[in-house]
C-alpha cells in the first residue's frame, strides 16, 4: 500500500550489459541516483499523472525545477519573457542568469496581455508566467498566452504552484512545461521541500541533462513524503479552497479591509478567467490590504495566534506573511510597484482548520490593528 524506499544511491549489476541496459533508461533506471531512481520515479509518475503529462521529473525544490528548465532551454544571447508579478525568487533567477549566463529578459504586466506581445524578439525563447499569480492573485488566460507564445516560436512554461497540479491543468490550454514549488500543496504538511517539472516527454530530455549535469536530485525519503501527502490532496484542496473562499467573502466586506485579493470573488477582474481554467474552486491563497497601511498589516500578522506568521503556502495550517518582506522582498519597492504589489499586503495561505476559528482569528487580529493605526 505504500511505495517503499529504496536508500540505495548505487546499483549493481550481474553483467556489463545490465548495467549499460538500466543506463540507458536515463531517470527511468535504476543505475545512480543522479541519473535515476525508482523511488523517484514513482513519485514522478503519480505527479505526472496527476498533472496530464506525459512524463515528470523531481528536484529539491521548487527554484531547483524552474532553474532546470529555463537552463535546459535558454542559451547565452537568447531572451526570456516573464511577468513584472513573478515569484522574487524566480526574479533573482532571471537577474542572476542575465549577470552570469548572458541571458536578456523582459517583464509584462500580468494585467495588460494587450501589452505582452511587444516584449517579444527573434531570440525569446521561454514566455514564462504564473496564473494565479503570488501573492495579488492575478490570473492569465493560459489559452492566449500559449497561442501567442507559440505564434513566436516559444515555450510556454507555467508555475502552476498555487492552483496544485489538482486545481489547474495548464497543459491542456497549450503550456508546454509546468513547475511546481512541491513544497507547498503537493507536500501540504509543512515538512519536506521539494520540485517538480512537468511536460512531454521531448520537453523533458533537456531537464533531465540539466538536472544530471548539475546533480539537483532529491533523496529518495522525500519523494516517499510527497507520495504520501497525494493520497490526501483532494481533501486537502478542498477543504482548503472552501476555507478561503468563505474567507475572502468575509473580509471583502470588514470594516478593517481596504481591498481583498482573490479569483473566487465576482467582482475580482479575473474571476471569468478561473472559472473557465479552475478546477474544484479557487485556491487556497487570499491576500489582503488592512486600511492603514504597511504600519496596519504588521500590527495584523503580529496579532493573529490561529494563522501562523511563517513564509509558504499551500499547507494544512494556516499562514500569514507580509510579501514585501518575504517572498516579494527581491523586487524592491520599485519593482512591488509595478507588479501592483501594496507595501501593506498580507497574504493568506489558508489551511484546513475550522473557518469558524480562522473567522474569529482574522476578524479580532483586524479589530487590533485598526485601534493601534488610528
Amino acid at each position: 500500500m505504500s511505495t517503499p524506499i529504496q536508500h540505495s544511491s548505487t546499483f549493481a549489476f550481474p553483467s556489463l550489459e545490465a548495467m549499460d541496459a538500466a543506463q540507458a533508461l536515463g531517470p527511468a533506471g535504476a543505475y545512480y541516483q543522479r541519473i535515476g531512481h525508482p523511488t523517484l520515479r514513482a513519485c514522478e509518475e503519480r505527479l505526472a499523472a496527476l498533472e496530464e503529462a506525459e512524463m515528470g521529473l523531481l528536484f529539491p525544490s521548487g527554484m531547483a525545477a524552474i532553474s532546470s528548465a529555463f537552463l535546459a532551454h535558454v542559451q547565452s544571447g537568447e531572451h526570456i519573457v516573464a511577468l513584472h508579478q513573478t515569484y522574487g525568487g524566480t526574479r533573482a533567477l532571471l537577474e542572476w542568469g542575465a549577470e552570469r549566463l548572458g541571458w536578456t529578459f523582459d517583464l509584462v504586466d500580468a494585467r495588460e496581455p494587450g501589452t505582452w506581445e511587444r516584449a517579444f524578439r527573434a531570440n525569446t525563447r521561454i514566455f514564462h508566467v504564473e496564473s494565479p499569480t503570488n501573492p495579488t492573485l492575478c490570473l492569465v488566460d493560459l489559452a492566449h498566452a500559449a497561442s501567442l507564445a507559440h505564434r513566436h516560436r516559444v515555450l510556454l512554461t507555467v508555475d502552476n504552484t498555487v492552483a496544485s497540479p489538482l486545481g489547474q491543468h495548464p497543459l491542456a490550454h497549450g503550456a508546454d512545461l509546468v513547475m511546481h514549488s512541491a513544497t507547498k500543496s503537493i507536500g501540504g504538511h509543512g515538512d519536506l521541500l521539494a520540485g517538480a517539472v512537468l511536460g512531454a516527454a521531448t520537453r523533458l530530455e533537456a531537464v533531465w541533462r540539466v538536472r544530471t549535469v548539475f546533480g539537483p536530485v532529491p533523496d529518495p525519503g522525500v519523494a516517499w513524503q510527497i507520495e504520501r501527502s497525494l493520497k490526501t490532496l483532494p481533501l486537502r484542496i478542498a477543504q482548503a479552497n472552501a476555507n478561503a473562499l468563505d474567507l475572502a467573502s468575509r473580509l471583502a466586506t470588514h470594516p478593517g479591509v481596504a481591498r481583498v485579493f482573490y479569483p473566487g470573488l465576482p467582482e475580482h477582474p479575473g474571476h471569468e478567467i478561473a472559472l473557465r481554467q479552475m478546477r474544484h474552486g479557487f485556491g487556497p491563497l487570499l491576500a489582503v490590504e488592512p486600511r492603514g497601511g504597511a504600519g496596519a498589516a504588521v500590527a495584523v500578522v503580529d496579532a493573529l495566534r490561529v494563522v501562523r506568521h511563517a513564509p509558504s503556502l499551500g499547507g494544512v495550517e494556516s499562514l500569514a506573511s507580509l510579501p514585501a518582506r518575504t517572498s516579494h522582498i527581491q523586487l524592491g519597492e520599485d519593482g512591488r510597484r509595478r507588479a501592483g504589489i501594496p507595501e501593506g499586503l498580507v497574504r493568506l495561505s489558508i489551511g484546513i482548520e475550522d473557518v469558524a476559528d480562522l473567522w474569529a482569528d482574522l476578524d479580532r487580529a483586524l479589530k487590533l490593528a485598526a485601534a493601534v493605526t488610528v
